[in-house]
């Protein structure tokens, strides 16, 4: 009997911590279940490989400059590149001593020094000092003459460049080595007969025309740059009104240039080379000046004394395709009186107002002015020269198959056209 009971007990320990064991299992796992559950419930969403990729990483970068030292003249511009980022702003210390544009252009106002900063987007700069002095435009008349390789080798001495106003004569084959060594080409005149060249409107232009087609053909292209031959306040240019002639120089998409200090080595008596020398120092005064030099005897030794003194005083030489105006005039012309016998045009006509010109072949266009005794000097210009060429004296020749018009222009402003149609 006792054995028996003992037998239960033990059977009912056994049940029981089955039981237990059941009741901690079930536990464990509810527990378990209970705490992924949770986790996927408060886990952040999983990024997708686009979205990943979709994503702009910006690495901020740095400002380069191609200039860091610049020197410039008064009213000359230089252009400064900068890279890096996406925009570029740019500021200058000093607006007095030089001023800067969107694009980097740094252009002299007073002599002195500041510093161009260029900024980017991530506030990264950038800097270039900037040094402003006066300017000397060095210009020499009456080229190329029996002096024009001396001067050529003084020039390149002491690496001056210099715009030459040429003319026509013996020694034009210097054209190209003033060209090539990259000094700039203006034109003077073909004669410089100033009886001829001042006859007449027509005269000087035609006279100027002339003396473009020669250079032309020794350097490629045809200067237009020019300077009147005694500047426009000559007292030699008869009764013609030089308001017209200068007007009418710029019709022609010419660049008119007098000067402000000289030499006066085409005064008489003839300064050697010393004296032209103290003239040029005692007019050459100014922050931005045109000096005017002729081919003289004279020339080449003041050119050893000018060059070096003036770079002492702090100038840099230009030419005048660097300078900041379209032009640069004497006001003497504006003071001059027309001549009661100069009678402008009213008004302007065309003997054809349309013409056909076979390709390689020409016709003659003639215009006719209100009043017929009017004084004025008419020019003729085509608008499209790759179809036809117009003379000055209206001679019209046919280049390629279309059409174009040839326009007659009066000093005066009237203006004539005629259609020109060019066939096979």
């Amino acid at each position: 009997m006792a054995s028996k009971s003992a037998s239960s007990a033990k059977a009912k320990r056994e049940s029981a911590f089955l039981f237990i064991l059941f009741v901690v299992v079930i536990g464990v796992i509810t527990a378990g279940l209970y705490s992924v559950t949770k986790s996927k419930a408060t886990a952040a969403p999983v990024a997708s490989v686009s979205d990943v990729s979709s994503q702009e990483v910006i690495i901020p970068v740095d400002v380069s400059m191609s200039d860091t030292d610049i020197i410039v003249g008064v009213g000359i511009t230089h252009v400064i590149e900068a890279i890096g980022g996406k925009s570029i702003s740019w500021n200058s210390s000093n607006e007095k001593v030089a001023t800067v544009l969107s694009d980097g252009s740094v252009k002299g106002i007073g002599v002195g020094s500041c510093d161009i900063t260029a900024e980017n987007e991530f506030g990264r700069t950038a800097q270039c000092h900037v040094t402003v002095k006066k300017t000397v435009y060095l210009t020499i008349d009456d080229c190329p003459m029996g002096y024009t390789d001396e001067i050529l080798k003084i020039l390149k001495k002491h690496d001056v460049k210099a715009t030459f106003f040429v003319m026509n004569t013996y020694n034009m084959k210097k054209l190209k080595d003033m060209y090539e060594q990259g000094h700039v080409i203006g034109l003077h005149t073909y004669s410089h007969n100033f009886k001829t060249c001042y006859r007449s409107q027509y005269s000087y232009f035609a006279d100027l025309e002339k003396l473009s087609d020669i250079v032309e053909g020794y350097i490629g292209i045809r200067p237009k740059i020019f300077r009147f031959p005694g500047g426009t306040g000559n007292h030699v240019g008869g009764k013609l009104n030089m308001r017209r002639m200068v007007n009418g120089a710029e019709d022609l998409g010419y660049r008119g240039f007098d000067w402000t200090s000289a030499s006066g080595d085409a005064t008489r008596p003839r300064p050697d080379a010393k004296k032209a020398a103290e003239n040029t120092l005692k007019t050459c005064k100014r922050d931005s000046d045109i000096l005017l030099m002729h081919d003289k005897p004279c020339t080449p030794g003041c050119l050893e004394i000018v060059i070096p003194a003036l770079k002492k005083q702090g100038y840099v030489f230009e030419t005048l395709d660097h300078y900041p105006e379209n032009s640069r005039l004497s006001k003497t012309w504006y003071e001059r009186t027309v001549s009661e016998k100069e009678i402008p045009c009213e008004s302007l006509k065309v003997d054809k107002e349309s013409a056909e010109v076979k390709k390689g072949k020409t016709v003659k266009l003639k215009a006719t002015m209100t009043p017929g005794k009017s004084t004025d000097y008419v020019r003729f210009v085509s608008d499209d020269p790759a179809v036809a060429t117009v003379t000055l004296e209206g001679k019209i020749k046919g280049v390629a198959e279309g059409e174009t018009a040839i326009r007659a222009i009066a000093s005066s402003g009237q203006e004539a056209v005629c259609k020109v149609t060019v066939i096979k």
